[in-house]
């Protein structure tokens, strides 16, 4: 890869540690029938107001099981932690705790983005996805024989998951430097 860049985030404690401002939420043991407007439509029923609902899913689109909920306020979370927690969603116990990966990087999503110019940098490529989001991570892959020329793809890590579908929808087949660029879930680099 020609280079990478992080852009610095503030620090939100150790690993697991209770956050007092953390608005998400982790809901695990979902049916795999449920939609992201069934899991809303739950949460909403714990009093709070939902900003944001996704049911995490496999590259081939299957669900995973689980999913990340936004609360208006970090109270909301905790109240919808204490109220819906091993309450049934589709005939399924579910569990409610706090998301322990929200704002550390851990529910980033990793694009893959195809059909780059070889003159594209990782600067113009991070550039370019910022329009929709925060990005951690921009990389053009290289040729291992020569680091300094471009196979013409790259990968882009979004902070949220929500910014990375954003990225799809709104950039896949966009131009950058005169050529339209793919954008995909990158099933390779992970997430």
């Amino acid at each position: 890869f020609v280079r990478e860049d992080r852009e610095s985030r503030p620090a939100t404690g150790f690993p697991g540690a209770a956050s007092a401002n953390n608005c998400a939420v982790y809901v695990g043991n979902l049916h795999f029938d449920v939609s992201w407007q069934d899991l809303k439509d739950h949460m909403r029923s714990g009093g709070g107001n939902v900003t944001f609902a996704e049911v995490l899913t496999e590259a081939d689109g299957r669900s995973k099981g689980c999913g990340v909920v936004e609360f208006g306020t970090a109270a909301e979370a905790q109240a919808a932690i204490q109220s819906l927690n091993d309450t049934d969603l589709k005939g399924r116990m579910i569990f409610v705790r706090e998301d322990r990966e929200a704002g550390k990087g851990g529910a980033t999503a990793a694009l893959y983005v195809g059909n780059l110019s070889y003159e594209t940098t990782w600067k113009e490529l991070k550039d370019h996805f910022r329009t929709v989001g925060v990005v951690d991570r921009a990389e053009v892959a290289s040729q291992p024989s020569d680091p300094t020329k471009s196979k013409g793809w790259g990968t882009v890590r979004m902070a949220r998951a929500r910014d990375a579908q954003e990225a799809i929808r709104r950039l896949n087949g966009s131009e950058l430097m005169g050529r339209q660029v793919q954008v995909r879930m990158d099933n390779k680099m992970g997430a």
